[in-house]
């Protein structure tokens, strides 16, 4: 039995059902996928008294609107959109829940005690629209629980007010990328001297920095496999940040990686924020 909880009255930027992604299917082209933050995802399922890896709503930046078509406990976690972040609330039939105020950050996360009822994709429910899995929320879509939404889950609801912080400005260590060293000794200093801006280019493929130009050579190359934090250096010379969704291959050198924490980190930043390369340890 499925319980149907909230009208999507609109999806804003951006509004998709996430869970932890389908790892180990590169070779198909099937790109790794899943939440764009792991940690707020979890935190939003721990609020719900849910275990960490169970799917979630996932939010980007602003817009999203949602009316409950029954009471129940919903979990909000990752980005301030206006509800405050790191709260459980009480929804009553016919309540309004809106996300019009983009404060920090660019993703959130909606869960409901017991887990929401989302389609199953290879072995997912993330959705991931340009590879053709599953589709973005709609108007009129009707998100439905797996348990009544208006009993709580293993743990009883309470607001607990999010530890997570998403500077505008961040700084990130970098390994190296396959092509590090056909980057000359110029173009490397170049890169960790950038402040580099995030454009308004970003979305669950890639982010895209602008800054200083970085010289490649050369400046395209065969297609090679792009693992999800290759930071690619495009013909223009600016930098892309590969994301969850990104293409499985790609033809632009890649001068760095970042790690799962590190893209966590840069997927929170809004346009308009900055990022900060920091040379890898040696």
């Amino acid at each position: 039995m499925m319980f149907e909880f909230l009208e999507v009255i609109s999806p804003g930027c951006g509004a998709t059902w996430q869970d932890a992604g389908r790892p180990g299917r590169k070779r198909f082209g099937v790109p790794p996928g899943g939440w764009m933050d792991a940690e707020a995802a979890g935190e939003a399922n721990r609020l719900a008294g849910n275990a960490e890896e169970m799917v979630v709503v996932e939010l980007a930046l602003q817009g999203a609107r949602f009316r409950a078509r029954r009471e129940g406990w919903l979990a909000v976690a990752g980005a301030s959109m206006g509800p405050a972040p790191g709260v459980v609330r009480k929804m009553a039939r016919g309540e309004e829940l809106a996300f019009t105020r983009h404060e920090a950050g660019v993703y959130a996360y909606l869960a409901v005690p017991g887990g929401w009822s989302a389609p199953v994709i290879l072995g997912s429910a993330s959705v991931s629209e340009r590879s053709g899995l599953g589709r973005a929320l709609a108007r009129g879509d009707i998100l439905s629980c797996r348990h009544d939404p208006a009993r709580p889950g293993r743990c009883p609801p309470e607001d607990a007010p999010s530890a997570a912080f998403y500077p505008r400005n961040i700084a990130v260590r970098v390994w190296r990328g396959p092509q590090w060293a056909e980057f000359s000794h110029a173009a490397r200093a170049a890169f960790f001297a950038t402040r580099w801006a995030v454009s308004s280019q970003l979305d669950r493929m890639g982010v895209r920095l602008t800054g200083a130009v970085i010289p490649t050579s050369p400046a395209t190359m065969p297609s090679e496999p792009v693992l999800a934090g290759s930071v690619q250096i495009t013909g223009g010379g600016q930098p892309v940040v590969t994301m969850r969704d990104g293409p499985t291959v790609g033809g632009y050198p890649k001068i760095a990686w970042l790690d799962d924490e590190a893209c966590r980190r840069v997927a929170q930043v809004p346009p308009g924020g900055s990022l900060e390369f920091l040379p890898p340890d040696e």
